[in-house]
């Protein structure tokens, strides 16, 4: 029970909170994954794990202000070569392509922390096909910031 306490406190010291969204089929659409509440948070860390494979299938994320423009927080991936259990993640760099763990690049998980504003976390996909689940880590930047499951 003392390794289970130890292993939370040190992801939440060094990840921050965790988030985790179910599986849920992809929709050729922008669909809100994450909530932004109350003020903004910093994005330490954004892992999926395909469930059910796709065809080809471009993917990214976006960050959708409630008040501002909408800004992309990757590049697409098309996860078509992804298997089912294989995971995803993105580095932080907007223009960067999200990225998984069999690519070339392996898994560097959020290299570049992103800071978020209220709104959401919307995930995009070109086609539906497959489906994923995903676990968010963020650090409250403003007093009473969280983040819900959209």
């Amino acid at each position: 029970m003392a390794d289970l306490l130890e292993g939370k406190a040190l992801r939440q010291l060094l990840l921050g909170k965790k988030v985790e969204r179910a599986t849920a089929a992809h929709a050729a659409a922008t669909t809100p994954y994450f909530t932004i509440n109350t003020g903004r948070v910093l994005l330490t860390g954004l892992v999926g794990t395909c469930v059910t494979e796709s065809g080809a299938n471009a993917c990214s994320w976006l960050a959708e202000p409630t008040a501002g423009a909408d800004v992309p927080i990757c590049g697409n991936l098309d996860i078509n070569p992804l298997v089912a259990g294989e995971l995803m993640t993105i580095t932080g760099v907007g223009s960067a392509a999200m990225t998984y763990n069999a690519s070339a690049t392996g898994l560097p998980m959020l290299a570049n922390p992103v800071v978020l504003p209220v709104g959401d976390l919307s995930f995009i996909a070109a086609a539906a096909e497959g489906s994923s689940s995903w676990t968010l880590f963020y650090i409250p930047i403003d007093d009473g910031a969280y983040v819900t499951v959209a």
